[in-house]
């Protein structure tokens, strides 16, 4: 086992990409296309910038209208509600007044029965 990896590591110490060396135009080759891949990037970098800006602004306009309509929905429910029910109330205190109106009416109608007795001697207290 020893062998063989003494035998590998001598192979790749005497490859040749080993003695290999760069020369000027390779360096600028490299130069080359790291700044064309800079480039393809900024620009996809820009175009997804711009339509995650669209989407966002697509959302708000959503988020608005969805709040304008539940706005309007709450006010649909108390307009519904809310009415017919101070209309009730409305009609129930009318009737406990009225009816409250009647019973004084009939007491001062039964006093005043009661004091026309008292005055000609029916009644005594």
């Amino acid at each position: 086992m020893k062998t063989l990896s003494f035998s590998i590591a001598v192979l790749f110490c005497f490859s040749t990409a080993v003695f290999a060396e760069l020369s000027v135009s390779d360096l600028e080759k490299i130069r080359q296309i790291v700044n064309e891949t800079e480039v393809r990037i900024e620009k996809r970098i820009e175009e997804q910038g711009k339509r995650f800006s669209a989407e966002i602004q697509a959302q708000g306009k959503r988020l608005d209208f969805h709040g304008a309509l539940l706005i309007t929905l709450i006010g649909a429910i108390i307009a519904f509600v809310g009415v017919p029910l101070a209309f009730i109330t409305y009609q129930f205190n009318t009737y406990q007044f009225n009816k409250h109106s009647v019973r004084e009416a009939e007491i001062k109608a039964l006093r005043e029965k009661i004091e026309a007795l008292e005055k000609k001697h029916i009644l005594s207290a």
